[in-house]
């Protein structure tokens, strides 16, 4: 419980602007359990890729413990790791329960917030495995306003004609 407090007292008094860890409000965390919801913890205890993890670290070394305590197995011989999958398998899971190798996709642009997950590519090469195993077009953030141009969008996939929008 302690920790959760500590979390949660970093989260409000902070201005976090990783985009993966929107603030939930009351009702979402009411649902979904604790601010843990809030925090995004890729890497592993001590060399993660964002920063404000120290207690995600904590937790995650304390679930550790616990999980070799509960199989009666020694830190010395045997680690484990307690992390859930990360947030590009969970999306490709989707992607392909939703869609047929070579469907069309439109995700926004990396360079406008999008994530790589999202169908990613450059002119070079495609760069994640939805853009390889999916056809992708970005979509893009009006450059005067920082939103999303439905407008702009709804041509777009007009043409395009994706089975999915993310």
């Amino acid at each position: 419980a302690r920790l959760l407090e500590a979390e949660h007292a970093r989260q409000v008094e902070s201005v976090n602007l990783i985009a993966s860890e929107n603030f939930a409000s009351p009702e979402v965390l009411e649902v979904l359990g604790s601010v843990l919801s809030n925090k995004y913890s890729e890497g592993l205890p001590g060399a993660r890729y964002y920063g404000g993890n120290e207690f995600i670290d904590q937790l995650e070394v304390l679930c550790q413990e616990r999980a070799l305590t509960a199989f009666g197995l020694s830190a010395e011989e045997w680690a484990v790791n307690v992390q859930p999958y990360s947030g590009s398998p969970a999306n490709f899971a989707v992607y392909t329960a939703l869609l047929e190798p070579q469907d069309r996709i439109m995700g926004l642009s990396l360079s406008c917030g999008g994530h790589l997950t999202h169908g990613h590519f450059t002119d070079k090469r495609k760069v994640s495995a939805t853009s390889m195993y999916f056809e992708s077009k970005p979509y893009y953030v009006d450059d005067a306003t920082g939103l999303v141009d439905f407008e702009a969008l709804r041509l777009a996939a007009r043409e395009f004609r994706p089975r999915l929008i993310i």
